[in-house]
């Protein structure tokens, strides 16, 4: 309906849109939470009410190139809602301001996928939404979605300045080490991830004190997979000194070859999808206070390729991992892209489930890894991904972007100037939609009691 009116842009339309999407958003209803902070259940006594809304407006709305085919039904549904909205109210511990701040306020929830070095799209897209005034209310991250989250959930207002400036302190040499090394939580790989050498000192809180998933200015949850036992078709050691033959010791980067070799093994765990367990690190009972480098890291930690660990003295992290592993039953943690590389899913529900007392939320997800003409030598791995689990997480979103024009998902520390030109390509990509987003975040005016809706 929203977008019907976008690209028709009938002014004379506009009271039709406000009570029809009043009348929709009340349909929907599943649990409200009253003025006592206690939820209460409309799914039952609603299910009628919904039933015949979706018989009166699917097909006007679905099958029409305008929104005046709806009118017909306008003026039966909104009656239905005025009865059925006095009857909730009359008959259930309900309240009516708590009713109408669930139908006529949407919460905002960003899901940014994983992808590598495409990823750097990402705080384009960021931006655009703090332009239009839009700050998330929960931001869901996997692999690099979940690294460029963590840097938008430091703080509320949006400082692109401040990844830049994070950006020219990295290299691949501070990031990325090739050496020998033991592993205990993650899965042993070729090139080790030392993000808190590069990152640490910008993701500290007042006190000085690493910040942990519950100290996000704008609540994140961070998506990595838990491996059983089952996961694993060789020893560690193969893991270990799988791209030994693949990588630059001195200049870093992967070769053609390496970059193969990191497909297949990706497409070996995605084929053994039993083995792997869903870990939303910030969300899961006991995660809230893991260190958000940490989340971060194992996030992005490709088995075989890429190796993320918690090898120094810190015994809060290693207490909430142990019992992390405990209550999951794995045995390593690592790249979230094997369970949810576009974690629509985890933040769809993470809202309805009731979290922030209201459930009314739209999901914008955002996908830097989508099959793409621009890279067809990925299109393999992203299609096995694309059926692994994105088009799954697909029907939770409200707004699923695939962006098209990104780096190269092995371009993981770019230069400065690639850096502001991804930036630049997110920005350009997510700006034509932002008349829809905004208009799905708006608040909804409220469904008078008496009158008319006249056109």
């Amino acid at each position: 309906m929203v977008q019907l009116h976008l690209e028709h842009g009938d002014d004379d339309a506009a009271p039709i849109v406000h009570a029809l999407r009043y009348v929709l958003s009340f349909a929907r209803l599943t649990q409200v939470r009253n003025a006592d902070g206690v939820d209460v259940d409309l799914s039952g006594p609603l299910a009628l009410h919904a039933a015949e809304v979706l018989e009166a407006l699917e097909g006007p709305l679905t099958s029409s190139s305008s929104l005046w085919e709806a009118i017909r039904a306008l003026p039966a549904v909104i009656e239905k809602t005025r009865r059925a909205r006095q009857s909730v109210l009359d008959h259930l511990p309900l309240d009516r301001d708590s009713l109408e701040a669930e139908v006529t306020t949407r919460l905002l929830a960003v899901a940014s996928g994983g992808g590598g070095g495409a990823g750097y799209v990402y705080p384009g897209c960021y931006d655009v939404l703090d332009r239009s005034g839009l700050v998330p209310d929960l931001m869901v991250g996997t692999s690099i979605g979940a690294l460029m989250s963590m840097f938008r959930c430091r703080r509320r207002p949006f400082d692109v300045a401040a990844l830049v400036a994070a950006a020219r302190r990295l290299s691949w040499t501070k990031i990325f080490r090739v050496l020998e090394t033991t592993s205990r939580y993650g899965v042993p790989a070729t090139m080790r991830l030392y993000l808190r050498d590069a990152l640490g000192s910008l993701f500290l809180t007042e006190d000085g004190e690493p910040m942990r998933m519950s100290d996000m200015a704008i609540p994140l949850y961070i998506v990595a997979t838990g491996l059983t036992v089952d996961a694993f078709k060789h020893d560690l050691g193969y893991y270990e000194h799988f791209l030994d033959d693949a990588v630059s010791k001195q200049r870093g980067g992967l070769s053609l070859r390496g970059t193969m070799k990191a497909m297949r093994i990706l497409m070996e765990f995605l084929g053994n999808r039993d083995a792997l367990v869903t870990c939303a690190i910030g969300r899961d009972p006991g995660t809230e206070a893991f260190d958000t480098l940490d989340a971060a890291g194992f996030s992005s930690a490709v088995p075989g390729v890429i190796h993320y660990d918690v090898l120094r003295d810190d015994p809060h992290m290693h207490r909430v991992l142990d019992a992390m592993y405990s209550a999951r039953g794995i045995t390593r943690l690592g790249e979230g892209g094997l369970v949810h590389n576009v974690p629509a899913r985890i933040a769809w529900e993470s809202v309805v489930s009731g979290t922030w007392g209201r459930r009314n939320v739209f999901v914008l997800a955002l996908d830097c890894f989508a099959p793409s003409a621009r890279s067809l030598a990925w299109a393999p791995v992203q299609q096995a991904v694309r059926t692994a689990n994105v088009d799954y997480n697909k029907r939770f979103a409200d707004f699923y972007l695939p962006i098209r024009r990104t780096p190269s998902p092995m371009n993981l520390v770019p230069a400065v100037k690639d850096a502001m030109e991804a930036i630049r390509w997110g920005r350009d990509e997510l700006r034509p939609h932002m008349p829809f987003v905004r208009s799905m975040c708006a608040p909804l005016l409220v469904l008078p009691d008496h009158g008319h809706i006249v056109p």
